[in-house]
């Protein structure tokens, strides 16, 4: 079981748990110094004036404690309000609102230089070997070398890289970057980080307001020499002063507990991502490379846009000015990033090349005796302090077996959320092999969709034929055609392609309008009921456009997980193992196959399932509420599911696609089940 998921993912659960504390702790300061500065102006507005001694008179007075009671819970009422606001803002932009609030720009495939395609192609693979969906990458025009992750989950995440980065790091060096950050993405700091530019943005906000009373002073200056009546305009001036400069101090303040509450929170996981990427690539030359040429650069990481400072616990390296003697930097210093992957640096920066533009050798492949189709093989060694050698020339795609060892069955959640270097020379070596017509349409918005109707078109000429009429009835003629061509290049292709083309795809259906999005959806519908029948791949498949599209056009809420044990949820494993027992067994051997999945798990009272409910919408029902258990459990449900499957002995791309795609809608990123024990 992998056990690292775990930790990591519990590792950012109590960093969120520490910010939120860190963050009522602020408040409360906050909202006593402001207290302290309503009482002191109180105070001094009811001092008498010089005119008032003169006369003999008594101004009104203000009640000091009233006015500290008001300021006080204003701060944290305008605290908590703008921490909301700015939470909410973020949920429904997801990492594209933070990638553009930076200056990003999102690249596309037919309109990138040759360099930008090179970084494309590597977030495909990565994305493809640790089993998420490809994120949108945006492009910041920056000279300094950075990059960036965010969203809330690996469907709405989206990645960040500068100019710089494109222009100063080869390719293995890329690769090291782009594994940090699909690191972050894995454990969970996304989601953490992002709610941390929500939860400090109500901090930030009392300078900003402090600014403003500040500037309102000309107003005010305005308007007494023009009013001589306006006896109390000085007193209020004053007021203004003194609050609009109480405000800015305490925003300062609060600038400054927000960088400490960065700081405390990122620095340890810079070096965790940075351990993962050299675990994941089996290359500490990459990443390594990478933070010594940042480091030779004068501009560094830095990142000039005025938002920058509100993202910088997000980039790889350090992009906005530390101060303090590094007090407030969110990440380790290079040095130190550098000597945790080489121990034997000497801090020697002459040696780093002044141009990195050109890439290295490949170094990975997919070796025909190591990837086969669809399935998880035993665990990888342990990373080793040195690039793995290369691997022999692969076996193509287009000739992989239908079928898998059950051993790589048995293995699958040993991976989740880990991907390792072989799920990585896997994913190079389907690319390449991969038609650049299917790689084409899957980078493209318009064809993306063609590439998805096409993957639903049936082998058999009559049903084929009944599908074609149903799309005909739903969506322009132009891509009807075009999805007729791809689906001619499909079945000259493995099906262990089918699911990493639809993760290509899916940065470019995001990009459809609602209305496009709306007829796609109708289409879809139509094309899977033309035959009548529902099956595996089209479930599955039904299931990840659902997960991973609807976020992007419609209101979704994340589950919360309520099921820390399996006990409250035994009706819906059952339903689910009866249904994985089921596919690819006769009647006469699903019983058997249950019974191996039951006995993963001893201490559920698991029951087969009444075979009138084994149907995908109950199903559909119980992983909702199964996806509201831990991840642990959640793993060893796949774990039961795996061995469902895997109980004859052998195991069918479709079942490798079902579990895979049941993996996805329980949030565990399942990598590409690699059989590394099948020879050719």
């Amino acid at each position: 079981m992998s056990t690292s998921f775990f930790q990591r993912q519990e590792t950012a659960r109590t960093n969120t748990l520490w910010l939120v504390v860190l963050f009522m702790v602020a408040v409360i300061g906050i909202v006593g110094v402001t207290a302290g500065i309503g009482y002191f102006v109180a105070r001094s507005v009811n001092r008498p004036s010089e005119r008032d001694r003169i006369a003999e008179t008594t101004p009104e007075q203000i009640d000091p404690v009233s006015v500290a009671v008001f300021c006080g819970c204003a701060a944290g009422i305008l605290i908590v309000l703008g921490s909301f606001f700015k939470t909410v803002v973020l949920r429904a932009g997801g990492g594209s609102s933070v990638a553009e609030s930076v200056g990003g720009k999102p690249l596309i495939v037919d309109t990138a230089s040759g360099s930008e395609k090179r970084l494309l192609n590597i977030v495909e693979e990565m994305a493809i070997a640790s089993g998420t969906p490809v994120p949108p990458v945006y492009l910041l025009e920056e000279p300094g070398i950075n990059a960036f992750a965010a969203g809330y989950r690996p469907a709405d995440a989206v990645l960040g890289i500068t100019r710089g980065a494109i222009d100063n790091l080869n390719r293995e060096q890329l690769q090291g970057v782009i594994a940090h950050e699909f690191s972050h993405i894995l454990n969970g700091d996304m989601r953490m980080n992002i709610r941390m530019i929500g939860i400090l943005h109500g901090i930030l906000l009392l300078s900003l307001i402090g600014r403003m009373l500040f500037m309102s002073i000309r107003f005010m200056g305005h308007s007494r020499s023009s009013s001589n009546d306006n006896k109390g305009a000085g007193g209020i001036v004053i007021a203004l002063i003194v609050t609009g400069i109480g405000l800015m101090v305490i925003g300062g303040i609060g600038s400054f507990i927000g960088g400490l509450i960065k700081a405390a929170v990122c620095r340890q996981r810079e070096y965790l991502a940075d351990a993962s990427a050299v675990q994941f690539t089996r290359n500490p030359d990459g990443i390594g490379g990478a933070l010594k040429r940042i480091a030779s650069l004068s501009e560094h990481g830095r990142i000039a846009n005025p938002n920058a400072a509100v993202a910088s616990h997000l980039f790889f390296t350090q992009g906005v000015y530390e101060g303090l003697s590094g007090l407030l930097a969110t990440h380790p210093p290079l040095e130190k990033r550098i000597l945790a992957i080489d121990p034997t640096w000497q801090g020697n920066l002459e040696a780093v090349a002044t141009t990195a533009t050109t890439s290295p050798p490949a170094t990975s492949s997919a070796s025909g005796s190591q990837a086969m189709g669809f399935a998880p093989s035993s665990p990888s060694p342990s990373p080793s302090p040195s690039p793995s050698p290369s691997p022999s020339p692969s076996r193509s795609p287009r000739n992989l077996d239908t079928w898998l060892s059950a051993a790589a069955m048995r293995d699958a959640s040993e991976h989740v959320g880990t991907p390792e270097t072989i799920h990585f020379q896997y994913s190079e070596m389907l690319l390449r092999d991969l038609s650049p017509e299917l790689k084409a349409s899957a980078g493209n918005p318009y064809s993306a969709r063609a590439l998805i109707f096409a993957l639903l078109i049936d082998q058999n000429p009559e049903i084929a034929n009944k599908q074609i009429a149903a799309l005909r009835s739903n969506i322009e003629e132009r891509v009807v055609t075009l999805t007729l061509r791809l689906t001619e290049l499909l079945r000259q292709t493995s099906e262990a392609t089918r699911l990493p083309l639809v993760d290509m795809a899916l940065p470019m259906l995001r990009q459809m309008s609602p209305p496009q999005y709306q007829a796609f959806g109708v289409a879809f519908d139509a094309v899977i009921r033309a035959d009548q029948r529902l099956s595996i791949f089209e479930w599955t498949l039904s299931q990840v456009l659902r997960r991973n599209l609807r976020a992007q056009y419609e209101p979704v809420h994340d589950s919360i997980t309520v099921y820390y044990r399996l006990t409250g949820l035994v009706a819906e494993v059952s339903l689910l193992l009866t249904m994985m027992a089921k596919v690819g067994h006769t009647e006469a051997e699903a019983p058997q196959a249950f019974a191996a999945a039951s006995a993963t798990l001893p201490k559920l009272n698991v029951q087969l399932s009444d075979s009138k409910l084994c149907n995908f919408a109950s199903l559909d029902k119980a992983l909702v509420k199964i996806r509201r258990a831990s991840e642990r459990r959640r793993v060893e449900v796949l774990d039961a599911c795996a061995e469902a499957v895997a109980a004859d002995g052998i195991v069918k791309i479709r079942e490798a696609e079902l579990l895979r795609g049941i993996a996805d809608l329980l949030d565990c990123p399942m990598p590409p089940l690699v059989d590394v024990q099948r020879q050719p």
